[in-house]
């Protein structure tokens, strides 16, 4: 679970310098350029205890986030298909040998559920930052989340999901449209090419 945390953190802040680079080779960006972004769309407030994983699947067209709870016999299905407005589905309990079990993977209504892995060291939370590198010699901190005890991501929707006491964020990436690509496709419009 550890490195599958590490792994998510790694990722994002992957993603952040992946997209920041190219425009940190040409130097600061031209203040009226559009800009790479990481937003907030929504957040579910979330009681029910620390979250220690969050999975995100699809059920036919709709998409949902399983958010395990550290008692390790339940999760909170959270409705994503509209991610600017999450919504509960269902707490969900699951049957236990007498030990914490994980879930593995999900897809759709199916679970994958496990006993505890082996001396399976507890996570400490952090914070995670969202950072702005459009002036490279200036980064700049856009927002931060403190107490972050589980990450998720839907990388087909451009998604981070962020669990910490306050509940479930998420969170888009908002790649900037390249001015070329855009005045291209215009053009082909205008002159239906």
């Amino acid at each position: 679970m550890r490195r599958q945390l590490v792994r998510s953190f790694a990722w994002i802040l992957f993603v952040g310098l992946a997209v920041s680079l190219p425009s940190m080779a040409a130097g600061p960006t031209p203040p009226n350029s559009p800009q790479d972004r990481i937003d907030v769309l929504g957040h579910f407030r979330l009681t029910s205890g620390p979250v220690i994983r969050l999975i995100p699947t699809q059920h036919y067209s709709q998409y949902y986030l399983y958010a395990e709870l550290k008692n390790g016999k339940t999760a909170t299905v959270i409705d994503v298909t509209n991610a600017t407005a999450p919504s509960r589905v269902a707490d969900v309990s699951y049957p236990t040998n007498d030990q914490s079990d994980d879930l593995l993977a999900v897809t759709g209504t199916a679970a994958l559920v496990a006993g505890p892995a082996p001396a399976e060291v507890p996570e400490t939370p952090r914070s995670v930052r969202i950072m702005s590198f459009a002036d490279p010699s200036h980064p700049t901190l856009v927002r931060e989340f403190t107490g972050v005890t589980a990450i998720g991501r839907d990388a087909e929707r451009g998604l981070v999901f962020l669990a910490n006491p306050e509940g479930v964020w998420i969170l888009r990436q908002d790649p900037a449209e390249d001015p070329a690509v855009v005045k291209a496709y215009q053009h082909d419009v205008l002159y239906d090419r």
